[in-house]
């Protein structure tokens, strides 16, 4: 755990189900921005796995904040860890992704100088089963209706999420998309964006993600329905 919780600024909050493997990798990456007003929110989301135990338990006794709740999905998860932190900002991390320094200076700076941008995102470098860089566009309404492109791994104020009542823990099945619901909410409710053109994080790509199961047909056209339902107004306009 990284500050003073007298002095947080930007909370990092971290899922883990069963992705022990990996979760060493993101927490080094977090540790390596200096601010001091840094913490991070380990959330433990029912893993049964007795390699991720051994690591959670691990963390445990070194002094990390590990918060622990039956299996009950990413969304939740991630509302658990936001709702415990004391940071004025957020930033979700995959317990199998990595962030840049910067991606925490660079966001902390813009949203305190910018009082009307809620979520800054910037681009991403794969690693795992693919390599390259993936370079995400500018804002655009319209293109975030048609699908989503802003990973879940942005820097964001506390408020946007307590304004869009927090990550769906209703998506069918809990097949994903959580994110792309969040911000289709921030949009609602006028937040604005901000993007920096910047390798900010790390994205592994493995074959049996959360990611590759949104990309089958049949789940992705449930999900698809189920968030036009959802924020019909705003397909509406």
């Amino acid at each position: 755990m990284l500050g003073d919780l007298s002095e947080i600024h930007l909370s990092v909050v971290i899922p883990c189900y069963n992705q022990g493997e990996y979760l060493l990798e993101a927490i080094a990456s977090v540790e390596e921005c200096l601010d001091p007003g840094i913490e991070m929110a380990i959330v433990n989301d029912g893993s049964t796995e007795p390699l991720t135990l051994e690591v959670l338990y691990y963390l445990q006794t070194q002094g990390y904040w590990i918060l622990h709740q039956p299996n009950q999905g990413l969304a939740i998860a991630r509302n658990r860890g936001i709702e415990a932190a004391k940071g004025e900002y957020i930033l979700p991390l995959d317990a199998d992704n990595k962030i840049r320094p910067e991606y925490i200076t660079k966001g902390i700076e813009i949203l305190h100088n910018c009082p009307e941008i809620g979520i800054v995102y910037g681009d991403a470098q794969y690693f795992g089963e693919r390599q390259g860089i993936w370079r995400v566009p500018d804002f655009d309404r319209q293109r975030l209706l048609q699908g989503n492109y802003i990973d879940a791994c942005a820097v964001f104020r506390k408020q946007v999420w307590r304004d869009c009542g927090g990550y769906d823990g209703n998506i069918p099945d809990k097949l994903g998309f959580e994110d792309w619901d969040l911000w289709l909410s921030a949009v609602e409710k006028g937040w604005k964006f901000y993007h920096i053109p910047q390798v900010l994080f790390e994205y592994r790509v493995r074959a049996k993600s959360m990611v590759s199961r949104c990309q089958i047909p049949e789940n992705q056209r449930k999900l698809i329905r189920y968030l036009r339902y959802k924020h019909q107004k705003l397909y509406q306009t």
